[in-house]
């Protein structure tokens, strides 16, 4: 008995940050999601041109709205969306793993749409042999998206292909001296699934 209270105790007990997850998941669900999830390859220049430092980038990324939200005065759904990613740039001597978060503008692909995305990301790096890490450090992307094929209606899901330039901004808090701020151009081409 004492054995089992003193565990109850120890346990760790949800926080309210935890609590509010939990309720904006479920109101998400319950309400209808809408968005899609890529898988995306492309390059990434580096802007101050350091020698080794341009790579292939390889990226993930998901953008999830609400899909009964809709733009007021309109029967469309509010084409902001919450954006994460995952992406890593592969250089000679620079590799850089980073988690971004943001907010994304897009529309209904039918046939083509614009989107839009900027947010901030954490990320870990190697730089020229060392380790390094920052976060606060801001990304942008826009571009284009295609459903495959175009004759979906609106409601249906299915394949898209995207086409993006970016830019990054790495903000390394270990590295030398002269490559404290980084930035990188980086183009996108990315295949996913979209979900109304």
């Amino acid at each position: 008995m004492i054995a089992r209270t003193a565990w109850r105790r120890s346990s760790p007990r949800p926080t309210s940050a935890l609590r509010i997850a939990t309720v904006c998941a479920v109101l998400a669900v319950g309400t209808g999601c809408r968005g899609f999830v890529r898988a995306q390859t492309g390059g990434a220049y580096n802007l101050p041109d350091r020698k080794g430092h341009t790579g292939q980038l390889v990226a993930a990324d998901a953008v999830i709205g609400l899909k009964n939200v809709k733009w007021p005065g309109t029967n469309k759904p509010l084409p902001f969306a919450l954006h994460t990613s995952g992406d890593a740039i592969l250089a000679p001597e620079r590799k850089a793993f980073g988690w971004g978060t943001g907010i994304a503008f897009y529309g209904t692909p039918r046939p083509v749409s614009a989107y839009g995305i900027g947010g901030t990301s954490l990320h870990f790096d190697e730089i020229n042999g060392r380790f390094s890490f920052g976060n606060v450090s801001p990304y942008g992307e826009i571009g284009v998206i295609t459903s495959v094929p175009s004759r979906y209606e609106d409601g249906g899901d299915g394949l898209i292909v995207t086409l993006g330039v970016g830019a990054a901004t790495y903000i390394n808090y270990l590295a030398a001296k002269s490559d404290t701020i980084d930035g990188f151009m980086l183009v996108k081409l990315g295949v996913g699934w979209e979900k109304n």
